[in-house]
């Protein structure tokens, strides 16, 4: 689902097998059968209802949902309340935000290491260059005598 256009037609749903059925000018690159969903489609190529609830996606607030004719969205609206005001979903919540914030920073570790890893080799790479001995490289490179060789070949 998309809070844009992606294609730029006006349409609500897109569905490919490789071509879009309600479009043959927009292809895809690959050939799995793909239906996206448009927030922000104008044509009336969908049912009401789901129109609706694409409005909500949208804007998720008491006026759309009070707006809406059907009870897709208004039923919806309701369960999104309840879980907004459970002191459970909240605890819940705060503990998967602190956890993905907690992977985040270790992603960000983890790229700081690989950085420093590719300029330990970088270093190793230029010492050879200047046909430095494997032990001064060793000692500025912090790399082992064997990855050290590997770079040589």
């Amino acid at each position: 689902m998309c809070t844009f256009d992606l294609f730029e037609k006006g349409r609500h749903k897109y569905t490919f097998e490789t071509v879009c059925k309600e479009d043959n000018n927009i292809k895809l690159k690959d050939d799995t059968n793909k239906i996206i969903l448009n927030t922000r489609g104008v044509m009336k190529d969908i049912s009401d209802e789901l129109i609706e609830f694409l409005r909500y996606v949208e804007q998720s607030n008491d006026k759309t949902a009070e707006e809406s004719k059907g009870t897709l969205v208004k039923n919806v609206h309701k369960k999104v309340l309840k879980v907004k005001n459970s002191q459970n979903v909240e605890v819940e919540f705060m503990t998967l935000l602190e956890r993905d914030r907690e992977k985040i920073e270790e992603g960000r570790e983890e790229g700081r290491e690989e950085g420093k890893i590719e300029e330990r080799f970088e270093i190793a790479k230029e010492m050879l260059k200047d046909n430095e001995p494997i032990e001064k490289i060793i000692k500025y490179s912090k790399l082992s005598k064997e990855e050290i060789l590997k770079i040589k070949l």
